[in-house]
């Protein structure tokens, strides 16, 4: 038990979980304080010490199938049913609740529809999909949350419809985990778990790569933005100038006419406010940045309510503004099926033209940026080859408080080809590789 803890925690450390000693420690004592035949109780218990926050959850759980897969489940005993009557035997096991059955009915299915092959290097993604598939889940789902023969009227009925509907959801969701949890327990038996989670292993949604993240990824990512921006907007709160008016600060005021009978001879002042800060953001929307696109735009819409003024505008080879799409808009994927339905950013041929982007935002725009203003560049600064206009840049730099430019490519590419990145870096306030959440996250903490 405690080498299957070790090695677990060593893979999740692979992923940058964060795991330090005295976390084995009470992982050991939390072991030692329940009963280990309840394999639910253990991943709790082991989870409480080992995945402290909500975004490593996920991985968790997946790794600890493979170090912890359970005593194996005979459903020998459904192997008689046909196909439609192990779909019937699904429905009415969810429907009950029966999680005894459904662990069988999973390991019988697993068996009959996965169609496995030993000693292929694979994480079973598929083999889960084709049980799901062939077990008719959706369907099966669908009968769950039909409705019944008793009548309920007013808003009753739409409550009824909800928890109906929680629940199906909640139970699919579980046998769906039971599904993988067999998948994974037949994948280690044939190679192992270490071999299993080598292949298995994914970054977590701070270490994935904006570029190259799937879309799912990509959604898990944006729930940090919000206190994310949170931050971000207060750092930049506190770097902003202060304002030249100060307000009377009448309680040292009062104290201090003490000594001269009551008569307010010298009047005291609180010290200046910060100017609350603005903020202007330029994303570039193009194909090859289409991901870090949506992201740099989740940013904006988490800011808008953080700044005296936030302007924003996505490029191609023009630039737009989307400020008003923002602040109607009721989600951030609303706002990117608007820009993309309208085609906002694209002017001319649709390919990366940096410099007359810049020029025309500064000829149109440049009133947007004041001494308080902050600037964000989001973008990979390739240019096609075509003028960067690096002297706008520097007239942007003059009249803005700061200029910060996030890139989501890796610095070593910043002089490869047609980026200009390296040409831009050295007349901005900073350029940040900002490939994964986590490198946005260290640029804030950079900026205290």
């Amino acid at each position: 038990m405690i080498d299957a803890v070790r090695a677990l925690a060593a893979e999740l450390r692979r992923v940058n979980v964060p795991i330090v000693t005295s976390d084995l420690i009470l992982a050991a004592e939390a072991l030692d304080a329940i009963d280990l035949t309840q394999r639910e109780t253990v991943r709790s218990a082991l989870a409480s010490c080992l995945a402290k926050g909500a975004e490593y959850r996920d991985t968790f759980n997946a790794l600890f199938d493979l170090y912890f897969t359970g005593t194996p489940v005979d459903g020998a005993g459904l192997s008689a049913l046909s196909d439609d009557a192990l779909r019937a035997a699904t429905s009415t096991a969810l429907r009950h609740g029966n999680r005894s059955l459904l662990r069988e009915i999973a390991a019988e299915a697993v068996r009959r529809f996965a169609k496995m092959e030993p000693g292929r290097a694979v994480a079973g993604t598929y083999y889960i999909f084709r049980t799901l598939r062939e077990l008719h889940v959706e369907e099966i789902r669908a009968t769950l949350t039909a409705p019944r023969d008793v009548v309920l009227h007013g808003g009753m009925a739409g409550v009824a419809d909800r928890l109906r509907d929680a629940r199906a959801d909640r139970a699919v969701a579980e046998f769906e985990r039971t599904v993988e949890s067999e998948v994974r327990r037949r994948l280690v038996a044939d190679r192992g778990a270490d071999a299993v989670a080598a292949v298995l292993r994914a970054p977590l949604p701070t270490d994935a790569d904006f570029l190259t993240a799937s879309t799912a990824t990509i959604a898990r990512m944006n729930e940090v933005v919000e206190p994310l921006a949170r931050r971000l907007s207060r750092v930049l709160a506190e770097q902003s100038p202060a304002s030249a008016r100060s307000r009377l600060d009448v309680r040292a005021t009062i104290r201090a006419s003490m000594s001269t009978g009551g008569s307010p001879v010298s009047l005291r002042h609180l010290p200046p406010d910060p100017l609350r800060p603005r903020l202007v953001v330029l994303a570039d929307v193009s194909g090859s940045v289409a991901a870090f696109a949506g992201f740099a735009l989740q940013l904006a819409f988490a800011l808008k309510s953080r700044f005296s003024s936030v302007r924003s505008f996505v490029f191609v080879d023009g630039v737009d503004e989307v400020t008003s799409l923002i602040g109607r808009a009721g989600s951030i994927t609303e706002t990117t099926r608007l820009i993309n339905t309208r085609g906002l950013g694209v002017w001319g041929d649709g390919h990366s033209d940096y410099g007359n982007v810049l020029a025309t935002f500064s000829g149109r725009h440049l009133d947007a940026i004041d001494f308080r203003t902050t600037v964000l560049i989001l973008g990979d600064a390739r240019t096609n080859y075509r003028d960067p206009r690096l002297d706008v840049v520097e007239e942007i730099c003059r009249v803005a408080s700061r200029v910060y430019w996030l890139n989501p490519e890796r610095r070593a590419l910043w002089s490869d080809g047609d980026s200009a990145m390296s040409e831009y870096a050295p007349l901005v306030t900073a350029a940040v590789e900002c490939r994964t959440v986590r490198q946005l996250e260290s640029f804030v903490e950079t900026l205290k």
